[in-house]
């Protein structure tokens, strides 16, 4: 087989999986953008809206899949940014209550409709059915590789928000 022949056999499915999660990365990225504040950043206000009951510190962490510290410097430049307020605790002193702001709650309101646009341009032409034989397929193919993890010892499951405020697993 020649190098041409190489370029034009079709894309295995996890090939285009993978280039198909970059590009919509890329797009919601560059959107996300627009707003300000940083991709890190972003993903915590996200959590920490879906979650309305704030987190210990090293729980916000775990959910992140970074450390403690990280997640100390990331609240700290969102309270600096205006997008969170941080308080001493009322019942408990060594704890801080975070609440996000109407800034905040400005870019967590746009990013919804970020995604959720995101999303219907990226299944235009689909079907309702076809967008569900997709989507049961990749819960296949995600509850398979979950049963990897679980062999070989992975991490644990790390819980996130999606696009619209559910807890997905990453």
């Amino acid at each position: 087989m020649n190098e041409r022949e190489g370029s034009q056999r079709p894309r295995s499915p996890v090939d285009l999986i993978l280039r198909a999660s970059r590009a919509h990365k890329r797009v919601v990225e560059r959107q996300i953008g627009e707003l300000g504040i940083h991709g890190g950043q972003h993903h915590m206000l996200m959590i920490l809206s879906y979650l309305g009951q704030i987190p210990a510190q090293n729980e916000l962490a775990r959910r992140m899949d970074i450390s403690p510290a990280s997640a100390a410097n990331m609240l700290k430049r969102l309270e600096t940014g205006g997008y969170i307020e941080r308080r001493v605790g009322a019942s408990d002193g060594r704890r801080n209550e975070v609440r996000i702001t109407e800034k905040g709650g400005e870019v967590v309101e746009r990013s919804k409709r970020i995604f959720e646009e995101v999303d219907r341009r990226m299944f235009e032409g689909f079907t309702g059915e076809e967008t569900e034989r997709l989507r049961d397929a990749l819960e296949r193919v995600h509850a398979n590789l979950r049963g990897m993890e679980e062999e070989i010892g992975g991490q644990e499951d790390v819980a996130a928000p999606d696009e619209e405020g559910n807890e997905t697993r990453q």
